[in-house]
């Protein structure tokens, strides 16, 4: 199924109608029990938009998908969403048959939440059949210790662990909207997960677009609230919004937001058309909204002025919440080296221990 401008419009609203978005000038409030709601946004889909269709999701909705991502992140949800879309795609398609049914079905109903654990170089993933053992280190997990499981993905092997089975490590308190630990996994056992050739590839492609989604939803919000307030704000006896340099500068944010936006819609068209340019698309989006997302928040934090560096307004949550973003994917820096590699602009050579663009993975 491919989705509508008009439906994709209709998501955006049902999503903030759900999780009771406030209007773009206010400032959301962070409440980190996303569990209790996340039932009631598995019922709009939004579990099973990377579910296949024969097991009773959506298939490859990955627009449908990044506009969650973003409306969660412009109201600073606390669900690790891109890592549950990504792990629920991986786990609906790849684990073994008798085991994917039950699983797919619990995904839907939003009664099992898994997480997405992507290990560092020293870790290791043993299988043997059906079962796996891991062994290692996932330094930055979103929903760490939160989720009923984890996809563990390693540099060759793939494996399904219950969260029992692991130990999560000291939280990361620099964005304070979400839960990101690390995640320890002491001979944990699990279900070995085979993915195709190029299918990890698409995964962690997927899992980086949403991610960028989510910075992206959160900067377009906070440039919204920004607008208002220089609406609002009188210096001098006008609005600041009225002297050109604010205004200038809210215009040149308003067409980097709009190029973002469109860089993102159409990588998650081409991921979920499987279309021969996907990983392009998905890697320039990610450079795009790497590059220039923290810049522009940090830009508009200082055309609040004062209030805008204060704890009650909240705008720093933002640039928080987009610097972990970064940090999950390693973007801007492995999307650009692994650009080039995909290109032909440099050669492919790396050094021991280097896993090319997954070393973001780390």
């Amino acid at each position: 199924m491919t989705t509508s401008a008009d439906e994709l419009a209709e998501l955006r609203r049902a999503v903030r109608g759900t999780i009771g978005a406030g209007a773009p000038d206010e400032a959301p409030a962070i409440d980190r029990g996303w569990r209790a709601s996340w039932s009631a946004l598995a019922e709009l889909g939004l579990a099973g938009f990377c579910v296949p269709a024969e097991l009773g999701g959506y298939g490859s909705e990955v627009p449908a998908a990044a506009v969650a991502a973003a409306e969660l992140g412009a109201d600073l949800h606390a669900a690790p969403y891109p890592g549950i879309i990504a792990a629920a795609d991986g786990l609906a398609r790849w684990l073994p048959p008798a085991e994917r049914g039950a699983l797919a079905a619990d995904l839907l109903s939003g009664v099992h939440v898994p997480g997405l654990a992507l290990l560092g170089p020293t870790a290791r993933i043993t299988t043997d059949g059906t079962t796996a053992r891991v062994d290692g280190r996932a330094s930055a997990v979103l929903g760490a210790g939160e989720v009923d499981s984890y996809l563990v993905v390693g540099s060759d092997a793939m494996a399904h662990v219950a969260a029992g089975q692991s130990r999560v490590g000291a939280a990361d308190g620099f964005d304070e909207s979400r839960s990101c630990a690390p995640v320890h996994f002491d001979g944990a056992a699990g279900v070995t997960v085979v993915a195709p050739p190029g299918g990890r590839d698409e995964l962690l492609g997927l899992y980086g677009l949403l991610c960028a989604a989510d910075a992206l939803g959160g900067a377009v919000r906070c440039h919204e609230r920004t607008t208002s307030y220089a609406a609002d704000r009188v210096a001098f006896g006008r609005p600041i919004g009225g002297f050109q340099a604010v205004q200038h500068r809210l215009a040149d944010h308003a067409v980097t937001l709009r190029g973002l936006t469109l860089l993102c819609e159409r990588a998650a068209g081409s991921l979920g058309d499987g279309h021969v340019d996907a990983a392009r698309h998905t890697l320039l989006a990610r450079l795009g909204v790497g590059n220039q997302v923290l810049h522009l928040l940090h830009d508009l934090l200082q055309l609040t002025g004062a209030v805008g560096f204060t704890w009650e307004y909240g705008l720093h949550h933002y640039e928080r919440r987009a610097w972990l973003d970064a940090r999950l994917t390693g973007a801007p820096r492995s999307a650009s080296r692994a650009l080039a590699v995909h290109e032909g602009w440099t050669a492919h050579d790396r050094a021991p221990g280097r896993r090319g663009d997954t070393a973001w993975t780390a």
